[in-house]
């Protein structure tokens, strides 16, 4: 596959590995498209397990060295939970630039050991020039059986992820993760992440989405799809409504059988 912003959607959905290049330069973000925070909720709780943002940025994968290429490395830390939790909610708040977004698109294909295991299909829509966007998500989470969950625990960073994002079939970016996760202690009511939910830790309600996010995300009980209510708005003057739809891979983690930069 060539290393050129003309992979197309089904190009990427084809992969079965991680690539071993990113499939476009860093240049083919001609949309200015900057991702400013994202975090990741329980569902059912509502506590805040996962911040990245501008103020608490995710790690570079610096273990190659120094290149453009390695900005588009991250490396996260979750909580196990993550990984148990039967629903979630994610919210990702992002800006275009002078440009109006017209069919945005995100394929996120995950690996453990490189073998894929499920694939994320989110649809946008479109995005008024100039504006700040956020776009929630909720979805159930195919169950993971336990002792894959423990195998993925015991090898850090050898889950790994590829992020593609299309305006229309345009590849305009491509990011690469790995990921790692901290063992919780089962016989207690503390995480690693209780400092994220002051006011849950103390007595109060659980941590809401940070400020400025909309939500009107619906829970579908399918296995298999998950759909939700994305807001638009901001520096473009209005707002626009759109549904984004996360698809998986009926062969893979399902609940019949196993279970974020250039």
């Amino acid at each position: 596959m060539a290393r050129a912003a003309a992979v197309t959607p089904e190009d990427v959905l084809r992969l079965s590995a991680p690539t071993d290049v990113f499939l476009c330069p860093r240049s083919a973000n001609t949309y200015e498209i900057d991702f400013l925070s994202f975090t990741i909720e329980d569902y059912e709780t509502k506590a805040l397990i996962f911040e990245v943002s501008r103020n608490r940025p995710p790690k570079i994968d610096m273990s190659q060295g120094w290149s453009e290429d390695a900005l588009r490395k991250i490396k996260y830390e979750f909580s196990e939970d993550v990984l148990r939790l039967p629903a979630i909610k994610t919210s990702l708040e992002f800006s275009v630039g002078s440009r109006p977004v017209e069919n945005f698109r995100m394929i996120e294909r995950h690996y453990f050991r490189n073998q894929l295991v499920k694939s994320f299909d989110f649809k946008f829509g479109f995005c008024i020039p100039g504006s700040t966007n956020t776009w929630d998500a909720v979805y159930a989470v195919p169950g993971l059986g336990e002792e894959m969950i423990q195998d993925m625990i015991a090898n850090p960073h050898e889950t790994t992820s590829d992020s593609f994002y299309f305006v229309g079939n345009e590849l305009v970016m491509h990011n690469k993760a790995s990921y790692s996760y901290i063992v919780e202690d089962r016989a207690q009511a503390k995480r690693s992440y209780d400092y994220l939910n002051p006011d849950k830790a103390s007595g109060g309600k659980a941590s809401q989405s940070p400020a400025g996010a909309k939500s009107g995300a619906k829970y579908s009980d399918s296995p298999g799809i998950a759909e939700a209510k994305t807001v638009a708005g901001g520096g473009g003057g209005g707002a626009a409504d759109s549904k984004a739809a996360a698809k998986f891979d009926d062969d893979v983690w399902s609940k019949e059988g196993d279970y974020y930069d250039e």
